[in-house]
C-alpha cells in the first residue's frame, strides 16, 4: 500500500475515532440536560404533559442548532477546498505550460548531454505532477501541444 493510501485511511479511522466520542460526547450532555430539565420542572410543579412538550421543544432547538452548525461548518470546508483545488489546478497548468516551454526549447542547444538532463528533468517534473495530480480529476486541465512524458520533445535539429 503506498502512503498516500495509509494516510487516507488513518485519517479516515480518526475521523471515525472523533465522531464517536463526538455522538457519545453528545449523547451523555443531551441526558444530563434532560436529567436536569426534569427535575427542574417537578421542583417547579409542572404537570407532566406539558413537561413532555417542553422537554420536546428543548431538545428540538438544540437538535437544530447542532445540524445548522455542522451543515454550514460542511459548507464552508467544501468552498475551501474548491478554492484550495482552482489555486493547485492554476499552479499545475503553469508550471506545465513553463515546462512546455523549457521543453520545446531544447532544440536550441548543441550540446546533447545538457539536453538529455533538460529532458530528464521535465519528465521527472510531469511525473510528480501526474502522480499528485492524475488526470481523472475534474480540475486539470489538458496541455496544448504534446505529452511531455512521452518523449515527443527531442532536440529536433542543431543551433
Amino acid at each position: 500500500m503506498n502512503l498516500d493510501g495509509l494516510l487516507r485511511r488513518e485519517t479516515r479511522v480518526r475521523a471515525a475515532i472523533i465522531l464517536v466520542l463526538l455522538l457519545a460526547a453528545v449523547w451523555i450532555a443531551g441526558a444530563f440536560a434532560h436529567l436536569a430539565l426534569t427535575m427542574t420542572m417537578v421542583r417547579l410543579g409542572v404537570r407532566m404533559r406539558p413537561a413532555i412538550y417542553i422537554q420536546a421543544a428543548v431538545a428540538g432547538t438544540v437538535a437544530t442548532l447542532l445540524v445548522a452548525s455542522v451543515l454550514a461548518l460542511v459548507i464552508y470546508r467544501r468552498a475551501l477546498m474548491r478554492r484550495q483545488l482552482r489555486v493547485v489546478a492554476e499552479l499545475n497548468h503553469q508550471v506545465r505550460n513553463a515546462l512546455e516551454i523549457i521543453a520545446a526549447s531544447t532544440w536550441r542547444i548543441a550540446d546533447q548531454q545538457a539536453v538529455s538532463t533538460i529532458l530528464e528533468a521535465v519528465t521527472r517534473i510531469d511525473a510528480t505532477l501526474r502522480s499528485l495530480f492524475p488526470p481523472a480529476r475534474p480540475f486539470r486541465r489538458q496541455t496544448r501541444g504534446a505529452d511531455l512524458s512521452s518523449g515527443s520533445h527531442r532536440n529536433s535539429g542543431g543551433a
